[in-house]
């Protein structure tokens, strides 16, 4: 099974060291990295302060064990935040490993954004993300996969367009809010 990590682009990536221990020694993009689409069967690996972006094998029987493999519990279980996109979490990471605080940045962003109305999605999907935010907002332990999923064959996929233009979306303005951040706690202008 050819498990070759795949870079995401330089924004995305610039997104993921805002997460909370995030190791700078992840490799950076190299420029021919950008442009993936869910053709290009993309998953997207988070263990604690890591992510890596993998490209998925075409065989069927291999994808299905991927998950099992990459989160390291025989009893891989996903978690649905919205259509098409599946979280592949331990079945006892909970019980068993500390937060994933990298994942943790990604769920809460994309729950919040969810309810809100920045992310496409059906009012089903709104109404579940709304629910969960006001239950608490979910953790997640241990490794995690993201995966597409395929609703009507009820399959893993590479991750849905939506999901790529809502983090590409989301690195862009956490981009933005460093710069700011950063620009001010210098004393400089920061659009200078």
């Amino acid at each position: 099974m050819d498990n070759s990590v795949t870079k995401p682009t330089a924004l995305i990536q610039q997104l993921l060291t805002t997460a909370p221990l995030h190791d700078p020694a992840v490799a950076r993009p190299g420029p021919d990295a950008a442009g993936f689409t869910s053709t290009s069967r993309l998953g997207m690996f988070c263990h604690y302060d890591q992510v890596h972006f993998l490209t998925l094998p075409e065989d069927r029987d291999e994808l299905a064990l991927l998950p099992i493999g990459l989160v390291g519990d025989p009893f891989a279980d996903r978690v649905h935040v919205v259509r098409g996109l599946d979280f592949w979490v331990g079945d006892r990471s909970q019980d068993n490993h500390p937060s994933n605080p990298t994942i943790n940045v990604v769920l809460d962003d994309l729950l919040t954004d969810i309810a809100y109305g920045t992310y496409t999605a059906t009012d089903n999907d709104r109404n579940f993300a709304r629910r969960l935010l006001a239950a608490g907002r979910p953790l997640i332990s241990g490794p995690c996969l993201l995966l597409g999923r395929d609703e009507t064959t009820d399959t893993s996929t590479g991750l849905p367009e939506t999901f790529l233009d809502w983090l590409h979306r989301t690195a862009v303005q956490a981009v933005a809010d460093l710069v700011q951040t950063t620009g001010t706690a210098d004393g400089d202008d920061a659009g200078k």
